[in-house]
């Protein structure tokens, strides 16, 4: 869901939307960066730089290792990924409330 909240009058809201030439799929939205976790013991077919982002996350999110910024922080920091067979990627998506 996209939430923006525009003040003035009709007419002024309108000259705007039409100004800036965007269709309604097309406005600015926030975002959030996740952490996704795979262990490359588990990707057979190809090596994890050649997974596409769409397939990377999938494998991470079977695995449940997908995280915010502050968690895999926490996580990191007492060396639960210290290991060398768990790589990351940090990919932004739409955040929706």
């Amino acid at each position: 869901m996209k939430t923006i909240q525009f003040i003035g009058t009709e007419d002024k809201i309108e000259n705007l939307h039409l100004a800036l030439g965007i269709a309604d799929n097309e406005m600015p939205q926030q975002s959030e960066t996740r952490v996704y976790v795979v262990d490359t013991h588990k990707v057979f077919n190809k090596s994890h730089s050649e997974l596409t982002d769409d397939e990377f996350m999938t494998l991470a999110e079977t695995d449940g290792n997908v995280l915010t910024l502050h968690i895999f922080q926490k996580h990191y920091n007492i060396g639960e990924f210290d290991e060398p067979h768990y790589v990351i990627r940090f990919i932004n998506l739409p955040k929706f409330d």
